[in-house]
């Protein structure tokens, strides 16, 4: 069975800069350096991870990641080189829009220069089954427990362990003070208990429009699945997917109609504005021009740098008569079948996803929860996490990851329903019915989807 290359993005848990030379680089496999002798080692899931022995004469390995730029990974590194001083890491950032298209060109033409990568979670199964992941289960036989169940869930695939998670997510809904003060609206509660409705924001975003605000309500990955998925799983849509192996669509539901119904109002009301991509959308509230902004911890930092915004957090909302849902899932790291470095790779993962708590240690404004367990209180210890402003963020965090958190849906056909999700998202913001457009969106992965069936 032949299966298409993947070309389209998904959801960005960190801002990422890249430039021209580290795709070029990527594309033609060059930049991996270093000794070869790696290549005598066992195959990757053949060597016990308590087993794994660092190599006697220098290896290089290839890591692509999109997770973070070149300068905010380089602690993680530096540590990693001082403890295995015979392995070195190449990493090569690669902005996060042209990441897919890089790996498909390597990973289909069985490129060995390329060791390991990022995988997006809910991409596990989409690259399985194109043959673009080592099994794992014999190298890390024993992760339960050591990373959180839904990390370790989207990390497996047809019964195998594939990847090594190490980074998953949470959201949060940023408010602007000083807006909501002068519209007369109440500061929010950072209680999960006291969590706000969809509909409660949509009347405040509009008073404090009213009151001088250029937008009220603004999503940080506006038109992403990523983002939008728990408004209908909010309303008991669930995620889309559905049927054996989650290959057939289930869009054309109450609780996606409604909640699309909703979103589509947001622009059409001019609450939420049109046109502004993704990369720009924390921009406008760290300028104080958003009342409320649903987004990730990560932005934290940013919003903070700001002395003169005053703002808070409160939980991420849901809809009248519906259940508490929130995003999750981030970056794992998968091995490249045909590395002829798998021992020196394995090395490598076991230090990013597991040894002493994993690579969250290491960074200076992580902002992102890793997803080893033990790595955790390195998270909430984050100096960010200590600004009055982001008070309650991080037992909000706690509650979300324990109890509301929801993983986007897994299929082989991912890539095709991310594809066309996005379009649809990007036609209901833009004015088309939310019913036609679901409905459209149906015919569209069911096409799709045929190949896999």
């Amino acid at each position: 069975m032949k299966f298409p290359l993947l070309t389209r993005p998904v959801r960005a848990a960190a801002p990422l800069v890249g430039g021209a030379v580290a795709v070029a680089l990527l594309i033609t496999g060059c930049g991996s350096g270093g000794d070869s002798s790696g290549g005598a080692q066992q195959p990757a899931g053949l060597t016990p991870a308590t087993g794994l022995k660092d190599p006697a004469t220098p290896v290089t390995i290839t890591y692509a990641g999109a997770a973070y730029a070149a300068d905010d990974i380089k602690p993680v590194l530096a540590a990693f080189h001082q403890e295995h001083p015979n392995i070195t890491v190449d990493y090569q950032a690669v902005p996060f829009d042209q990441f897919n298209s890089v790996l498909s060109t390597r990973l289909s033409r069985k490129d060995a220069t390329l060791d390991v990568y990022d995988v997006d979670m809910p991409r596990t199964d989409a690259y399985q089954a194109r043959g673009w992941l080592t099994d794992l289960s014999k190298a890390f036989p024993d992760l339960a427990g050591q990373v959180d169940k839904a990390s370790l869930d989207a990390a497996t695939s047809d019964g195998k362990l594939v990847t090594m998670p190490y980074q998953t997510s949470s959201q949060l809904l940023y408010y602007n003070k000083a807006l909501l003060k002068k519209a007369g609206v109440a500061f929010p509660s950072a209680k999960p208990g006291d969590r706000l409705t969809w509909e409660a924001v949509t009347a405040d975003a509009k008073k404090t429009q009213q009151a001088g605000a250029t937008y009220g309500l603004v999503f940080d990955q506006v038109n992403r699945y990523y983002q939008l998925q728990p408004l209908a799983e909010s309303l008991g849509g669930g995620p889309g997917a559905g049927g054996d192996k989650n290959l057939t669509p289930a869009l054309q539901t109450g609780g996606w109609e409604k909640s699309m119904d909703w979103y589509g109002s947001l622009f059409k009301d001019k609450i939420s504005p049109r046109g502004v991509p993704v990369a720009q959308t924390p921009d406008l509230f760290a300028s104080g021009q958003v009342a409320f902004f649903p987004g990730g911890p990560w932005w934290g930092p940013k919003f903070a740098a700001n002395a003169k915004l005053d703002f808070g957090v409160t939980a991420y909302p849901y809809f009248e008569g519906g259940k508490a849902v929130t995003p999750t899932g981030g970056w794992s790291l998968g091995l490249n079948p045909a590395s002829k470095k798998a021992v020196a790779s394995e090395i490598f993962m076991k230090f990013m996803g597991l040894d002493k708590g994993g690579f969250a240690q290491y960074m200076p404004s992580l902002a992102v929860p890793p997803s080893n367990t033990a790595g955790t209180a390195s998270f909430y210890d984050e100096k960010i996490f200590k600004d009055p402003r982001m008070a309650g963020a991080v037992d909000l965090t706690k509650y979300e990851l324990a109890h509301t958190a929801t993983l986007r849906a897994r299929t082989t056909g991912y890539v095709e329903f991310e594809d066309t999700l996005s379009k649809t998202f990007d036609d209901i913001s833009n004015g088309a019915s939310a019913k036609s457009a679901l409905s459209s969106a149906t015919s569209t992965i069911n096409q799709a989807w045929a190949k896999y069936r």
